[in-house]
């Protein structure tokens, strides 16, 4: 018998967290019965539910901290170095700059920091969120030329959501345009009366929040105070898993989706292939699960590097679609400046994304440095790896501890 024949058939309706059978992950997108897929996309729902939930929470427990209290958990952000490098520093831990950018909008909507606080982290976010794909380059360890090809490949995100973020960084602190034309366009976005942002919502949610958090089950157990910290700490928490949990069902959900978009990249134009990029990660709810699915497709050479950039940006285009959820969410006045934020993250990618498209030596200057930091990399695994950890990890958080220490 030949090995193509006792090869493993993936069994229809096999679902991971129900019935967990031996099957590869990869393979698991083609095994969706009509049963597991409405299992899986009401699981979606029921995140997605539980993510708005979490915001109130995280409100209610602002609420009753208080402004001023509020704002003391966020006093180490409010010098813009520290803000940017707690953005990268906290989205390369936990690998999403969807929550870590979503958690940070439902921030600026308590009122606990401001507008000018909530950029330089949104924009860190954007340059720890690129630790993902090089992350699985790695996988390619064993064959230098593929590891080559993979590196390059996520050093494209690398490349440009670092030099765009830190020249927009710079001239956030000068003349502030993501935040003027942010403040220009979330009028029109959260409408006439920024109190209306959100109240649909919360009228929704009023009575579970009411039971739950700091007048309901949490005051009833602790202090008012502890109340309040604990219903923004368990908001936050929430927020972190809905994110996970809608990611993992939808990276299924979509897969064989996302690999026909991915594969008719191939060729195609640049405004197709961000529109693919886009369209995917809007699926999946992650630009590093796009950006990471190129690699097969750069290692194998069925994707040039600049179709690759090219869905790279569209990625980085869809991936604010839940950062601006969370912020149409937030009720009252301080409802404007949670859309306002969540449009810095989508404005940034826009623009960045445009730049590139109409001025084909930027482009070709971001492919160059991915291609050498690719040669540079299969060189020397090790030092590859070592860059890394001190790049997202060790440098943020060293210059994280020492600002704490002398200030």
């Amino acid at each position: 018998m030949t090995a193509e024949r006792i090869r493993p058939v993936p069994l229809p309706g096999t679902q991971h967290f129900i019935n967990p059978k031996q099957i590869p992950a990869e393979r698991d997108f083609v095994a969706l019965s009509a049963f597991g897929a409405t299992v899986r996309w009401g699981g979606v729902i029921g995140a997605v539910f539980t993510l708005i939930m979490a915001v109130y929470l995280i409100l209610d427990g602002a609420l009753g901290l208080g402004s001023t209290g509020v704002a003391r958990l966020f006093d180490l952000a409010t010098n813009p170095i520290i803000g940017l490098l707690i953005g990268i520093l906290a989205t390369a831990a936990i690998q999403s700059s969807t929550a870590v950018t979503a958690l940070t909008v439902t921030a600026v909507g308590t009122g606990g920091i401001s507008l000018t606080v909530a950029i330089p982290i949104i924009l860190g976010a954007n340059i720890g969120t690129t630790i993902t794909a090089s992350i699985v380059a790695f996988s390619y360890i064993g064959d230098r030329a593929s590891f080559r090809r993979a590196f390059a490949s996520a050093s494209l995100h690398t490349w440009f959501n670092t030099l765009f973020a830190l020249a927009a960084f710079i001239l956030e602190l000068t003349i502030q345009p993501l935040s003027r034309f942010a403040d220009i366009v979330s009028g029109s976005v959260s409408g006439e009366s920024p109190s209306d942002t959100g109240r649909g919502l919360f009228q929704l949610y009023s009575p579970l929040i009411d039971a739950l958090g700091v007048d309901g089950l949490l005051g009833s157990l602790f202090d008012r105070r502890l109340a309040a910290v604990l219903a923004i700490l368990i908001g936050t928490l929430l927020v972190l898993g809905a994110i996970r949990f809608i990611n993992a069902q939808l990276s299924v959900l979509t897969a064989a989706t996302t690999r026909t978009l991915l594969e008719r990249s191939s060729g195609a134009s640049n405004a197709l292939g961000v529109t693919s990029g886009t369209l995917v990660t809007m699926a999946v709810n992650a630009s590093s699960v796009t950006v990471s699915s190129l690699l097969p497709f750069a290692v194998a050479r069925t994707l040039t590097m600049r179709e690759a950039l090219s869905v790279t940006l569209g990625a980085n285009v869809g991936t604010t679609l839940m950062s601006l959820l969370a912020a149409l969410a937030v009720p009252g006045q301080l409802g404007a400046l949670a859309v306002q934020a969540a449009l810095v993250h989508v404005i940034f990618n826009v623009v960045g994304t445009m730049l590139v498209l109409l001025f084909p030596p930027l482009r070709d200057r971001i492919i160059a440095l991915a291609e050498f930091s690719g040669r540079v990399a299969a060189r020397g695994y090790s030092v590859a790896a070592a860059a890394m950890a001190v790049g997202y990890f060790v440098f943020p958080a060293l210059v994280i501890l020492l600002y704490t220490v002398i200030f």
